[in-house]
C-alpha cells in the first residue's frame, strides 16, 4: 500500500504520545516552535543528522497526508507538558483540529483528546479494570455504546484521515548526532519523497 492510502493506528503494541494537528508542515512548526520557544529549528532534515538538545521534537507530514504529527523525543526537566495544552494551542491558533493521542501497551491504556479551533470537541480515555471514559460535542455516542475502546479510536482515526505509524528514533541523547529518519517496521521502505517533510524543533 502506498503511503498516500495508509490509514489509521499501525499498532497498539507500544508506547506512543502523538500530537495530532490538520495543518501542513510549516505552520505546525512555526507555531510549536513559538509556542514552546525553541531556538533550534531545523527544516527537512530526512537522512541527515542534528545535535540533540534538552528538549526536542520531530515535526512530520507524510505525502498526500493533510495531518502534520509530532512526537516528543526529549523532555527537560521543568519544561511544560507536551500534549494536551499544545493540542489546544495549534488548534486555536491554526484554527483547524487537533488531537493528542497516547497509547501504552505497558499501562494498558489508549485515549485521545480533540480540539477543534481551540474548543474541546471529543476525547476517550481507557485504562484496564477502569470504565471508559468517552465525551463528545459533536457526534451522540455514549461510553456504554462503545464496545471495544481500541477499535473505536482507530475508527476514529481512520474517519479522520489520519496515519499513526510504528515509529521509533534511535540514540536521542542530549548531544549525540544523530540521523533523524523516522524508522519502523513500515517505513523503513520509505524515502525522502514519501514525506512533504521532516522537521526537529529544539531548546538547548
Amino acid at each position: 500500500m502506498s503511503i498516500e492510502e495508509r490509514r489509521g493506528i499501525e499498532t497498539i503494541d507500544r508506547n506512543q504520545n502523538l500530537l495530532i494537528v490538520r495543518a501542513p508542515i510549516e505552520s505546525v512548526a512555526q507555531k510549536l516552535s513559538r509556542a514552546r520557544r525553541a531556538d533550534v529549528w531545523e527544516r527537512d532534515i530526512y537522512d541527515r543528522e542534528i545535535e540533540i538538545t534538552a528538549e526536542s521534537y520531530i515535526v512530520f507530514q507524510f505525502r498526500g497526508h493533510p495531518w502534520t504529527l509530532v512526537e516528543q523525543l526529549n523532555y527537560h526537566p521543568g519544561s511544560l507538558v507536551f500534549g494536551e495544552g499544545d493540542a489546544i494551542t495549534l488548534s486555536w491558533f491554526l484554527s483547524t483540529r487537533a488531537i493528542y493521542y497516547k497509547c501504552s501497551d505497558t499501562c494498558g491504556y489508549i485515549g485521545y483528546n480533540c480540539y477543534d479551533r481551540g474548543a474541546f470537541a471529543e476525547m476517550l480515555y481507557f485504562e484496564e479494570e477502569m470504565d471508559l471514559l468517552f465525551l463528545s460535542d459533536f457526534r451522540e455516542v455514549k461510553a456504554e455504546e462503545i464496545g471495544s475502546a481500541f477499535r473505536f479510536t482507530f475508527a476514529f482515526m481512520e474517519e479522520q484521515d489520519i496515519y499513526i505509524p510504528y515509529v521509533y528514533y534511535e540514540n536521542v541523547k542530549v548531544g549525540n548526532r544523530v540521523n533523524l529518519r523516522p524508522k519502523g517496521p513500515t517505513l523503513d521502505d520509505l524515502v525522502r519523497s514519501d514525506f512533504e517533510r521532516v522537521d526537529y524543533l529544539g531548546i538547548r
